[in-house]
């Protein structure tokens, strides 16, 4: 089993405010636009979640079911795991877009939380970032926005 390596932020200027980033992403991730750091880090591809509903299960475990778009077809899954990242982990593979998480971090900004990745799949890394209300949420979005950058 792969740990899970927590590293410390850097801030930079950008726009009218600081976009904190984790000391191991990219650099030049700090001066792009929001728009262009999305369209990067974050870009919409053939695969996208409709729906995902999280269930406690027995022994501190999770289970994890959702319907994944990928292109035009969608796939009802579940998993259970320990974790809601691990279940959609798992449900990535299932579909043939597995990405193993690297390095992760979670920040909150307002009332959003922030994840970022560093993802890999058979060697190809890519950074990747996902937003939402809880740190599940920004999580499993991190984890598709990775999906589709190593798809």
């Amino acid at each position: 089993m792969r740990s899970i390596q927590i590293h410390p932020t850097s801030s930079y200027p950008y726009g009218h405010g600081i976009r904190r980033l984790p000391a191991w992403f990219p650099q030049e991730a700090a001066t792009m636009t929001t728009a262009s750091f999305d369209k990067t880090y974050a870009p919409t591809g053939a695969i996208s979640l409709d729906d995902l509903r999280i269930e406690p299960g027995a022994s501190d475990m999770v289970r994890c079911t959702a319907d994944i778009r990928v292109a035009a077809r969608t796939i009802s899954l579940e998993a259970t795991a320990t974790g809601t990242i691990g279940a959609m982990t798992s449900m990535l593979y299932d579909i043939g877009a597995g990405v193993e998480i690297m390095s992760f971090y979670q920040q909150t900004e307002g009332e959003q939380v922030i994840t970022y990745l560093l993802c890999d799949r058979d060697g190809d890394r890519c950074w990747s970032y996902g937003r939402g209300s809880t740190g599940d949420e920004s999580a499993v979005n991190a984890l598709i926005s990775g999906a589709n950058q190593l798809a």
